[in-house]
C-alpha cells in the first residue's frame, strides 16, 4: 500500500510540479497592499515587455520550468503569463523583483474540502468550471467560476471556505 501512495504521490508531482512548486511571495507589503497594486495594475493599460534582467532571473529562479513566457506592464508591477506542464499561470513582482502574487490554474481535485463544501453548498446546482489557486501575500485564495445554463457565478474563497466575495453573470 505505501509503495503505491508514493508511486501517485511522485507520478503527482511528475505531471504538475507546479503543485509542488512555491516560490517565497514578499512581505515586503501587505496583503492589502498587495491587493490595491494589483487592482491598480488590472485597471491600467498594460504593454508587453520585455523585462529587466534582474526580473528575467529571479522568474528564471522562482520558475524554472515554464513555456509560452509572456512579460507585461504597467510602470512598477510585472505581470508574467506562462505555462507549466499545461497549466496557466501567472505571477506579479514588482520593479525590484519581489514576487506579490501568483495565479495557479487548478482543479476540482486540487480545492480544499472547506472551499469545495462552501461553494457547493452556496450553489448546489451549479457545476465548476475554472478554479485558480491565488497566494498572494499570506493568503491562499480560490477563485471558483460555476455554471448553470445561462448564469456563471464567480467566487473569492478563502482556503477556510469563508466566501470572500462573489459575482454573478446572466
Amino acid at each position: 500500500m505505501k509503495k503505491i501512495f508514493l508511486t501517485t504521490a511522485l507520478l503527482g508531482l511528475l505531471l504538475f510540479p507546479a503543485a509542488a512548486q512555491h516560490p517565497a511571495i514578499s512581505t515586503r507589503y501587505t496583503n492589502e497592499e498587495i491587493a490595491q497594486k494589483i487592482k491598480t495594475h488590472k485597471a491600467s493599460h498594460s504593454q508587453d515587455v520585455v523585462p529587466p534582467a534582474n526580473l528575467e532571473q529571479k522568474f528564471r529562479v522562482d520558475f524554472p520550468k515554464t513555456s509560452d513566457v509572456e512579460w507585461e506592464t504597467t510602470g512598477d508591477i510585472y505581470e508574467v503569463e506562462f505555462d507549466v506542464k499545461f497549466r496557466d499561470c501567472k505571477a506579479y513582482y514588482d520593479s525590484e523583483g519581489n514576487l506579490l502574487m501568483t495565479v495557479e490554474e487548478t482543479y476540482r481535485s486540487g480545492l480544499p474540502a472547506a472551499v469545495k463544501n462552501a461553494a457547493e453548498a452556496k450553489y448546489p446546482k451549479y457545476h465548476f468550471e475554472d478554479i485558480d489557486k491565488i497566494r498572494r501575500g499570506t493568503e491562499v485564495l480560490y477563485k471558483v467560476e460555476m455554471e448553470l445554463r445561462d448564469t456563471e457565478i464567480e467566487l473569492l474563497v478563502q482556503s477556510d471556505g469563508v466566501i470572500r466575495n462573489e459575482k454573478v453573470d446572466y
